[in-house]
């Protein structure tokens, strides 16, 4: 989907032809790069922001894997089934659930640190799960992996363009032509290659898309892959994070994770009745606190709007004084910055939109419908169906980034292209 005021003429010849483009710089984006640079030296990175600006960075709960004693990859993927109220692809969930190890063993071997006690795994529960197994990286999970990323990407010389947007993408040859706009050039750059991995993310709301100044206008990835004839399924399906904030202000749209509900906190309405389960699904928990709030239960702000109470302190009566500090020490200090004590005091919030589920297409090989086009993460359909669980994204970017960047670039290494 081009954007004729930025295709400027005449667009430069290209000589160099890559092997493989990634669009994106999140943890998938990464993940397929590092994968295909063991095959091939001739690929490079495009992402609209810095390594660090991406969705992965801000993860929070933490990344399924199936270590308990009682667990299994069987019982992770009919949990992740169910809650997908079995629109998903069961291949892909198989293939989710049965590299979940795998993949925390990956990640551990580029330098990220699980938590742990007396040796193993802290295993945490969350809505939809029929066993704890949500591993933790303290509570910020998203930015002590995304620092392995980006070490290992750099370490690996692989080029990346950063504050660069793709505005085009079309089929060239065998191949891809991208024409692409950076903050630092007047002009555009075009990049051909033999193969393209979509990692962009998911449908960029216009309440989302702020601080990449390189994008506002770009199409997103869901649009790219439209462009060229790709099979998108259910595009404006998204999820919403039941327990964003609305006090203190100054912390309005940050989230809570749902491994607090998983210690121990619970909603509450206006008159200090715990209303729905708080360990039910994000789509049914929304729906619960959109109708508490509708039903006149709901508690109002200064500014007109209305939510509910998440029972923080309950965490440390369920578990033990100091344990929401130990637990959750971002959060604490966060609130605490703004005059709001976590462990004495109960937090009022709203849900706020926070996923895509729809999205791209997929095989096992990552490949969408357009042969040589591939994509991982957000931007796809497929993995998680109607309803996503927690610690399933940061899972599913780099189970499927990983599969991405090697069937791209295996596939623009074959003797028979042209």
């Amino acid at each position: 989907m081009s954007n004729p005021a930025h295709s400027v003429a005449p667009v430069p010849d290209v000589k160099h032809v890559h092997d493989v483009v990634v669009l994106g710089g999140g943890g998938a984006g990464c993940a397929a790069a590092i994968e295909a640079s063991q095959l091939t030296s001739n690929l490079v990175l495009v992402t609209k922001g810095s390594l660090r600006d991406s969705k992965t960075y801000q993860a929070q709960g933490g990344i399924q894997a199936a270590f308990g004693k009682n667990d299994s990859p069987q019982k992770h993927g009919e949990d992740t089934l169910r809650t997908g109220q079995h629109a998903n692809d069961p291949k892909l969930v198989r293939i989710l659930a049965e590299s979940a190890r795998g993949t925390i063993h990956w990640l551990e071997s580029l330098g990220v640190a699980f938590d742990r006690k007396d040796g193993e795994y802290v295993l945490q529960t969350g809505a939809g799960l029929t066993e704890a197994r949500v591993l933790s990286v303290a509570d910020q999970a998203g930015k002590g992996i995304v620092a392995a990323l980006v070490n290992e990407t750099r370490r690996r010389n692989i080029e990346v363009m950063e504050h660069a947007s793709v505005r085009e993408l079309t089929k060239h040859g065998e191949g891809f032509r991208l024409l692409i706009r950076t903050t630092d050039r007047a002009e555009p750059v075009v990049l051909q290659t033999r193969t393209v991995v979509i990692c962009t993310g998911g449908f960029l709301a216009r309440e989302k898309a702020g601080g990449y100044s390189a994008v506002d206008d770009a199409p997103d990835g869901i649009a790219l892959a439209e462009s060229l004839g790709a099979v998108v399924v259910c595009p404006d399906l998204v999820q919403y994070h039941p327990t964003g904030v609305l006090l203190p202000s100054e912390l309005r749209r940050a989230r809570l994770p749902e491994t607090m509900r998983g210690a121990g906190a619970v909603l509450l309405n206006r008159h200090g009745r715990e209303f729905v389960d708080s360990l039910t699904t994000r789509n049914a928990l929304t729906q619960a606190i959109v109708e508490e709030c509708q039903s006149g239960n709901g508690v109002d702000t200064p500014d007109g709007r209305r939510g509910v109470w998440l029972d923080t302190p309950r965490i440390d009566r369920v578990n033990g004084r100091g344990f929401t500090h130990e637990r959750f020490p971002t959060f604490v200090e966060m609130f605490r910055e703004h005059g709001h004590d976590l462990c004495e005091q109960p937090v009022l919030v709203y849900p706020v939109l926070h996923y895509s589920l729809g999205g791209v297409q997929l095989d096992e090989h990552a490949e969408t419908t357009v042969p040589g086009c591939f994509a991982a993460g957000e931007v796809t359909w497929g993995v998680h169906g109607k309803e996503r669980l927690m610690g399933n994204s940061l899972l599913d970017i780099f189970v499927f980034g990983r599969i991405a960047g090697r069937s791209a670039a295996e596939r623009a290494l074959q003797p028979d292209r042209g």
